[in-house]
């Protein structure tokens, strides 16, 4: 057996650990996270949707559902049932892209995010 089949493997299973967890925490726990979040409409934009989350600043443009953390693009997978995953946390399924962006500002914690294509030096 390879690795990479043992690697699809773990990462199959986790997936289907996470989206049970993922919807059990997204009924009970999304009030607690949004007692911390202050939101508005952006001025002179009825597309965009911006809130303040831990501190950190998230646009969400309700026409192409983009993300944006402190003005830098979140890459954002839409699935076929209406899911989300960002590029901070690929385990966890997120029902709107307001929830991966705040999801994604958790993952950070503090950090900046980098660009889609940025690589460590």
């Amino acid at each position: 057996m390879k690795r990479r089949d043992v690697m699809k493997g773990i990462a199959g299973a986790a997936a289907v650990v996470a989206v049970p967890a993922a919807v059990i925490g997204a009924g009970s726990g999304g009030g607690a996270a949004h007692d911390s979040a202050h939101s508005h409409t952006a001025e002179g934009s009825e597309d965009l949707y911006t809130e303040t989350y831990k501190g950190r600043k998230i646009t969400v443009s309700k026409t192409d559902e983009t993300v944006h953390i402190d003005d830098k693009p979140l890459h954002l997978m839409k699935l076929g049932d209406g899911a989300y995953l960002s590029a901070m946390c690929h385990y966890r399924i997120e029902p709107t892209p307001l929830a991966a962006g705040r999801q994604a500002v958790d993952e950070l914690r503090g950090a900046n995010l980098l660009p889609a294509g940025a690589h460590h030096a």
